[in-house]
């Protein structure tokens, strides 16, 4: 796949809220880009069947893939299994391989006690999902969907069974920083971004007190020689003076 890409869609009323700030969003942004795997949308929705299989249902006709944090735990307001179902068109179903996975790491922290009847509804996953990874804890996965716990560690680790599924060929990025303003330079980056459509040009100022530089300009693409030039030309255009120092690919 030579343009893998990715949407995640973050589910929880208490992220809406404020009352949770959500870590994944940027975490799965740092460890997609590292992958070589470029990142579409992140989305956050409410604990709603309807909202949640809406972001599914949409995002994975753009995405190569798509990544859903939280709402997979055992209580009323855990809907994100449903709703991935429903964006799927497919029914839920008891899946036997999870159901011993969780009574086997019940077992583990808990001894012989039974197992609670509510904590079974986590086994209950979209008709045709796929256990991936680790057998005692696995990432569920249907169609191109994973769909993924919301506490941060729990993420991560998931996420991290998967990776190896996810890679594509590495980003090459290169930066100039400036010493002048946006506004300086806007017609020669508009220039050269239009000349080399195929690579991705950002300008991205600074306004605190004491910063090193005004502006970082970035140039990235997945093939070298195409950021090498758009990066030769772009600095061709500009009075020396202003090029504090550019680095990379």
């Amino acid at each position: 796949m030579t343009d893998p890409t990715a949407a995640l869609v973050v589910v929880g009323n208490e992220v809406l809220s404020a009352k949770v700030q959500d870590e994944n969003g940027p975490w799965a942004a740092r460890r997609l880009r590292a992958l070589g795997v470029r990142l579409v949308a992140v989305r956050v929705v409410a604990d709603r069947v309807e909202d949640i299989a809406a972001a599914v249902r949409e995002e994975r006709q753009r995405a190569s893939w798509v990544f859903t944090s939280g709402g997979v735990g055992p209580t009323h307001d855990d809907v994100t299994l449903a709703a991935v179902a429903a964006a799927l068109g497919r029914p839920v179903v008891r899946l036997a391989a999870l159901e011993a996975a969780l009574r086997a790491l019940h077992r583990r922290h808990h001894g012989e006690a039974e197992l609670p009847e509510a904590a079974l509804r986590m086994a209950d996953v979209p008709e045709g999902s796929r256990l991936l990874g680790d057998p005692g804890y696995p990432t569920l996965a249907v169609e191109n969907v994973f769909v993924l716990p919301g506490p941060p560690a729990f993420f991560r680790r998931q996420f991290d069974q998967v990776a190896p599924l996810l890679a594509g060929p590495p980003f090459r990025l290169a930066a100039v920083y400036l010493s002048v303003g946006e506004e300086r330079f806007a017609a020669e980056l508009a220039a050269v971004a239009a000349a080399h459509p195929e690579v991705e040009m950002g300008s991205y100022p600074r306004f605190d007190e004491g910063a090193c530089y005004r502006v970082r300009v970035t140039v990235e693409s997945r093939d070298a020689a195409r950021v090498e030039a758009a990066l030769g030309e772009f600095l061709r255009a500009l009075p020396p003076g202003w090029v504090l120092r550019s680095e990379g690919p």
